[in-house]
Parts: C-alpha cells; structure tokens; sequence
C-alpha cells in the first residue's frame, strides 16, 4: 500500500513538474500594477448604507519570448478573490503589448491581486 501511495505521489510530481518546466516555459512574459479608484456608492432608496466602493483593474505589459507567433492570449488576475481577464488577439514574436483587464468592485482601496494564468495558442 505504501508503494502504491509513493508512486502515485511521484507520479503527480512528475506531471507538475513536466507542465511548469518543459512544457511552454516562460513564454509570455507578464508583468502587471493595479490601479484602483474611488466608485460612488450612492443609492436613490438608501443614501450611503455601505461604506466606499472601489474599481479596480490589473494594468501592464505581455511579451512574447519566443521567435513563433501567438494569438488568442488570454491573461487571467485574480483581484480580491475575483477573477479579471484581458485578451491580446495576437503577439508577434517578440512583441511586446500593453493590456488592462476588466473592472471588479471591491470594498478595499488596496486589494490584493495575482496572477493566475496565461493561454495562449500558436499561429499557424
């Protein structure tokens, strides 16, 4: 039983490992700063029940490491435990494009956001 625990174990390391290191290693290159402001929080029925609302998005650049062509590159955050994307239709090899993910609310001025994943495709 202790074998079959160990191998399995392995197994999923070795996979884990195969995915982050050999498969499509650092291809795009991501790097983002988020920008918050400041939303009215005002309602008609209730004037300031809650306290301040905040936008926030993800801002920053996405470059191509590669000499191959990408296309459909899909940037995904997570901003205060939501998720926010920005698409870059295509990316030349090299090329290096600004982006700015899609707006989530939040109750804080100073979420905390991450990096969750990048898709992409390579262009025929």
């Amino acid at each position: 039983m202790k074998t079959l625990i160990i191998i399995i174990i392995l197994a999923a390391g070795g996979y884990f490992a195969y995915q982050k290191y050999i498969v499509n290693p650092g291809v795009v290159k991501v790097t983002g700063n988020i920008q918050v402001s400041q939303q009215s929080n005002f309602n008609v029925e209730a004037p300031m029940v809650s306290g301040p609302l905040y936008i926030a998005t993800v801002s920053g650049t996405a470059k191509n490491t590669t000499n191959k062509p990408l296309k459909n590159v899909l940037i995904q955050y997570l901003i205060s435990g939501e998720k926010s994307s920005a698409m870059i239709f295509d990316l030349g090899p090299g090329q290096q494009v600004n982006f700015t993910t899609k707006s989530v609310k939040t109750r804080g001025s100073n979420p905390p956001f991450n990096l969750e994943n990048v898709i992409f495709e390579y262009k025929d």
